[in-house]
């Protein structure tokens, strides 16, 4: 089913509308360089839990490194190699023991990465949506070239009309943003300031509208952004 959110114009009227992802290209198909044979990639397993460094180096302390000249105890023969085949994903614990109960913790690091803080994950709920508030429009036009320049999209999603009504509604938004040829910073919340985010412990994102009109059509892309660019100088005062 199409996703539905609910976006507001200058004029402060919202309207549902829905939102589009563009289809990827053909995907990269790799084929062997003599014969033309297609080749497909497997999973094979690389290592054990008995031969990794910190087993081997708890069983022979210092000697490791003479052992490791002289043959080569980190690989086991009768493991190393084969498909793994259908696998489940576990967590281990600093001993390499399986834990089948774990804790999710929220952990903040600091720019050098040391630890700041930790505590128990909170949910981030999702800040778009068909039954959300509307994503306002905030005013704030920017040139899109300084726009390209400050911030690194990393997705985008197009915005289309459910109907005639709605057709008229993003039409106008799309040609005013055309004529001024600038990008709209678009946000959540009562003030549009808050971050998009379309999921629950989703990515929050800024939202940048583009707008393009050729004759009676129209498109609308929104451009999401999770990463500002800055300069040494100022990413080191911040």
């Amino acid at each position: 089913m199409p996703r539905l959110i609910t976006i507001a114009d200058a004029k402060k009227r919202d309207a549902q509308i829905q939102l589009d992802t563009p289809k990827k290209g053909d995907a990269v198909r790799y084929v062997d360089a003599k014969r033309g044979a297609p080749i497909h990639l497997e999973r094979l397993i690389k290592t054990t839990d008995r031969t990794s460094f910190e087993v081997l180096s708890k069983q022979h302390g210092e000697k490791l490194g003479q052992l490791l000249i002289d043959g080569d105890p980190e690989i086991d023969m009768e493991q190393v190699g084969r498909r793994l085949g259908h696998a489940t994903r576990v967590h281990v614990g600093p001993e390499g023991q399986i834990l089948y109960a774990a804790r999710v913790l929220q952990v903040v690091l600091a720019a050098d990465g040391t630890e700041k803080s930790r505590g128990d994950f909170i949910d981030v709920e999702a800040t778009v949506g068909e039954e959300l508030p509307p994503v306002l429009w905030t005013g704030r036009l920017m040139p899109a070239v300084d726009v390209v320049r400050k911030f690194v999209f990393v997705r985008k999603v197009q915005l289309r009309h459910v109907n005639g009504l709605t057709f008229d509604f993003l039409h106008e938004m799309a040609k005013s943003l055309f004529d001024e040829k600038k990008m709209l910073l678009v946000g959540a919340g009562p003030k549009g300031q808050a971050p998009l985010i379309f999921q629950t412990n989703g990515t929050p994102f800024r939202g940048f509208l583009e707008g393009r009109v050729e004759g009676d059509g129209y498109k609308l892309v929104l451009h999401l952004s999770n990463l500002e660019l800055k300069r040494v100088g100022e990413a080191g005062a911040a």
